[in-house]
């Protein structure tokens, strides 16, 4: 079992074989639409021919903000076949975080679901490259939008019945995505990736599973790299049916396993943990789910496999290095990450770069065998490039362990990054968009233990001088301006923080206090997607 050459691992190749072997076989379907896989290639070239018409160029970046359609598997096909960029934006963003992705990374067009023109709207005076709005769903929505100077405003259709784009090599070393991560020290990075790099983190071809046969779920957002690419991607890699759902439902899970014949999914540890928090019922193991990929693994391996009869394999991966580890289901073991993957050289090192011993905690260095297979750096930023990228090794800021076998365990992040329900966090983010309250002095955000694991949030506030805090004041502040997954579940005053003689915040005082504070759950505010 092994992927191929380096070369040869681009989305023109992965429909080229799969358009060899099965074209009329079913490839990709929701709830009310089904594509086979010549029907998805010709609608993707469609899509591309419909951006060229719009003016975009080869290599250019093109912004998606679009919630799990097929129509938004077929951008991100379209723009991939073309040869453009897709640059695919977080639903929930909103207000600067929404301007800042568009701004930096010059997409001079945007594809937008209906739902989210009022977004746009708001902040369009402070948009500088956007130019063509192409709005999926009722183009009413966009009302009053085409009267501004130099902003066109188009129906998606217009995409989807062009002339379609003529089929051209697509090189593996030309960009596929900037794909938008959280940072610790600033705004959200471009992380600029590469077609190989994309395939590379979607294809198991050196795995058992999945396999010709198998059908995929997908219920992870499709702006982020598991959802996208280790589903959508990996179903024309892998010639397998993939089912796209909206998103992931407690309730509609099993039922939608259960009606589609779902073999394969990938799952996020927090997903695991609200299923097994669902009472028991006799029928749980009656499912066709074989083997769940999850990151990070449940908490009790052991109780999920044997309550829903399935396999789980371990897998781990970022969108500056893609997915360098995996762990078969054979071997897995509760807490890992999985082993190294062929075609990645993985080192643990302490803060002087020095390997450290079987055992002992240090920083995850990657170095791939072809530079094509992680990042080619952060789009406009080389100075953050060149702290990541150095003399070839990605220095990734996590923490890791490795046992006798060589199994990787993720310890800790060695950076003030949070992840909360699958979503990167950035702790300056919030921190900045905090600090905008009339009543806030400074804050510190830090993460803290949940029960669903990952992290949950804690902003640590300090009032101006003569000003209070109210809580519920202070939250709804923030969940009108950040995105659902970055609003605190937990809120301390403070007189002040706790700090180093140079002044920085000593965050690790903040982190060991734990769950402490005002908790906006316990007083019934609950965020979730769709929130305003």
């Amino acid at each position: 079992m092994a992927l191929p050459p380096v070369d040869r691992r681009t989305l023109r190749a992965a429909y080229d074989r799969a358009l060899a072997e099965e074209p009329d076989e079913l490839a990709q379907l929701d709830r009310t639409t089904r594509y086979t896989t010549a029907e998805s290639h010709d609608r993707s070239l469609r899509i591309a021919g419909g951006f060229g018409a719009l003016g975009v160029a080869r290599q250019e970046p093109v912004a998606a903000l679009l919630d799990n359609s097929l129509d938004a598997a077929h951008v991100w096909s379209g723009l991939g076949l073309g040869g453009m960029v897709e640059v695919p934006v977080n639903t929930a963003y909103k207000g600067s975080f929404l301007a800042h992705v568009l701004n930096d990374s010059a997409a001079s067009t945007l594809v937008v679901d209906d739902a989210y023109v009022e977004r746009v709207a708001r902040i369009a005076g402070d948009l500088t490259a956007l130019r063509t709005l192409v709005v999926r769903g009722d183009p009413a929505a966009a009302d009053g939008m085409g009267d501004r100077p130099g902003l066109r405003v188009v129906a998606f259709d217009e995409l989807t019945t062009a002339a379609p784009a003529p089929v051209a090599p697509v090189d593996a070393g030309e960009l596929m995505a900037y794909m938008y991560t959280s940072g610790t020290t600033g705004l959200s990075k471009g992380v600029l990736i590469t077609h190989a790099h994309a395939y590379t983190y979607g294809s198991r071809e050196d795995q058992e599973r999945p396999r010709r046969g198998d059908r995929l779920l997908v219920t992870l957002p499709m702006f982020h790299l598991t959802g996208l690419w280790y589903g959508i991607y990996q179903g024309i890699i892998h010639r397998c049916p993939v089912v796209l759902e909206p998103a992931f439902s407690v309730s509609g899970f099993w039922p939608t396993i259960r009606e589609h014949g779902i073999t394969v999914t990938v799952m996020l540890g927090a997903m695991a943990e609200l299923l097994q928090q669902v009472a028991p019922s006799p029928d749980d193991g009656d499912n066709p789910l074989e083997l769940a990929v999850m990151a990070p693994l449940a908490s009790d391996v052991a109780r999920f496999r044997e309550r829903f009869g399935i396999d789980l394999a371990a897998v781990y991966g970022m969108s500056e290095i893609g997915a360098v580890m995996n762990g078969p289901p054979e071997t897995v073991v509760g807490g890992e990450c999985g082993f190294a993957r062929e075609g990645y050289e993985l080192r643990l090192v302490d803060g002087a770069g020095a390997d450290v011993a079987t055992g002992t905690v240090g920083e995850l260095w990657v170095r791939p065998e072809d530079p094509r297979l992680v990042m080619r750096g952060y789009h406009g930023q080389p100075e953050k490039t060149a702290e990541v990228l150095v003399d070839g090794w990605v220095h990734t800021g996590d923490a890791f362990r490795r046992d006798a076998e060589g199994r990787f365990f993720f310890s800790d992040r060695m950076k003030d990054a949070l992840r909360r329900r699958g979503e990167n966090v950035s702790s300056f983010e919030v921190e900045r968009v905090i600090n905008e309250h009339p009543d806030v002095y400074e804050s510190a955000v830090v993460a803290v233990p949940s029960a669903l694991t990952e992290d949950d949030i804690k902003a640590v506030v300090v009032p101006r001088e003569g000003a209070a805090i109210d809580p519920r004041e202070l939250i709804g502040f923030l969940i009108d301006r950040l995105p659902y997954f970055m609003v605190p579940r937990y809120l301390d005053v403070a007189a002040e923080l706790p700090k180093t003689p140079t002044q920085k915040v000593h965050k690790h005082v903040l982190r060991d206090s734990g769950p402490t504070g005002w908790d906006r759950e316990a007083a019934g505010i609950v965020v979730r997607r769709g929130t305003r």
